[in-house]
C-alpha cells in the first residue's frame, strides 16, 4: 500500500485481466468506503479523494482509467472537472455517482463526457455491473 502526499492510495494484489486504476472522488467517507469495497473485491487498483484538489493531484499523478465522481461536492464544480478531465485525457472513462434528484446535474454531466450514472444509495449489482460494462467498452 502506498500514501500520496494527498489522497489515499489502494491496492489489490491480485491482478486480473479487466483490472482498472479507479479514482473515487466523493466528500462522503462512506460512500468511498462503500465503493472500496465493491471495487476491492472486483479487483481493481483503488484511489479515492474527499476533495476536489485531492481529485486533480490525484488524476494528474496517478492517471486512472475510470473516475467515479459525486456531482456534489462543497468545494469545487463537478461539471467543470468532468470537462477539465476529459480535456487532459479523452480516454478516461467518466461515472458519475449521485443522487436522483439531481437529473439536470446528471445530464449536464452526461453531456460533459461521463458515461454513465450510479444512483445513491448504491447497490452492489448496479456498480458492478456498470463498472464491468465500462471497463469492456
Amino acid at each position: 500500500m502506498v500514501t500520496p502526499a494527498y489522497g489515499r492510495v489502494y491496492h489489490n494484489a491480485s491482478k486480473g485481466c479487466d483490472e482498472m486504476k479507479v479514482l473515487i472522488i466523493d466528500d462522503s467517507p462512506l460512500v468511498r468506503t462503500i465503493l472500496k469495497e465493491y471495487l476491492r473485491e472486483a479487483g481493481h487498483e483503488i484511489r479515492e479523494a474527499g476533495t476536489n484538489q485531492e481529485a486533480l493531484w490525484l488524476f494528474s499523478t496517478e492517471h486512472p482509467d475510470l473516475i467515479i465522481r459525486d456531482l456534489f461536492m462543497p468545494d469545487g464544480d463537478a461539471i467543470e472537472s468532468i470537462h477539465y478531465f476529459k480535456a487532459m485525457d479523452p480516454g478516461v472513462k467518466i461515472l458519475i455517482c449521485s443522487t436522483e434528484s439531481s437529473k439536470n446535474e446528471i445530464l449536464s454531466g452526461l453531456k460533459a463526457g461521463a458515461l454513465d450514472v450510479v444512483l445513491k444509495p448504491l447497490e452492489k449489482d448496479q456498480v458492478i455491473f456498470v463498472l464491468n460494462r465500462m471497463a469492456a467498452s
